[in-house]
């Protein structure tokens, strides 16, 4: 099972298969893969890696 999100809507659901609408609000497109809070961490964290990175290379 997929973990889905709207990313219209937000709405969340399971499915079997990759829906090519969102089957609350019908928006073609939006339903991607639901993000887990450890995908999250790890965005916020590779950002502020490169943000520190850019400090360094400015002084």
């Amino acid at each position: 099972m997929l973990e889905l999100e709207c990313r219209s809507c937000g709405y969340k659901f399971k499915s079997a298969k990759h829906p090519p609408r969102c089957p609350y609000c019908s928006k073609d497109g939006a339903v991607g893969l639901r993000k887990s809070a450890q995908d999250l961490l790890n965005e916020t964290l590779g950002e502020a890696s490169i943000m520190d990175e850019e400090r360094e290379r400015r002084n």
